[in-house]
């Protein structure tokens, strides 16, 4: 003989417990979204400052290059208007020989190195704004 079982109750405390874990993921989901969702806008942010960056690091370049003794070049360049739904600022400064571009919470600066001996570089970028047309202005040091 075998011992007799009472399994009416577990059914019941199966469903207690499913359910439960159910509310438990769903709240979980629901405070984790701004983690799940901030850290690939981050890399998305990430990339395009250094897309950007490069482009205008590469202009900077290829303006040493190809500018004569005392001459001047004013330069058009069409960024993007915005970055992930941000906008962003962007400095091209000679004396620092660098490009910075900087949003909210994180800048990346890309080093120009020997500019300042060779051009003076300014730009229509200021600090307060972000893409579309920009201009940037160079002259030779003489």
């Amino acid at each position: 003989m075998s011992p007799r079982t009472d399994r009416r109750g577990v059914s019941t405390l199966l469903f207690v417990i499913m359910t439960m874990s159910a509310f438990v993921m769903l709240m979980a989901t629901l405070q984790l979204y701004n983690v799940m969702t901030d850290a690939p806008k981050k890399i998305v942010i990430r990339n395009q400052f250094d897309d950007i960056g490069n482009i205008l690091a590469n202009d900077v370049v290829e303006i040493v290059l190809s500018l004569p003794h005392g001459g001047k070049i004013r330069f058009r360049e069409v960024l993007p208007v915005d970055v992930a739904g941000q906008s962003y600022w962007v400095e091209l400064n000679s004396s620092k020989e660098s490009v910075s571009v900087s949003t909210f919470g994180y800048t990346a600066r890309y080093i120009i190195g020997g500019i300042r001996y060779e051009v003076n570089v300014s730009s229509s970028i200021n600090a307060t704004s972000s893409g579309g047309r920009i201009w940037i202005n160079a002259s030779r040091i003489v």
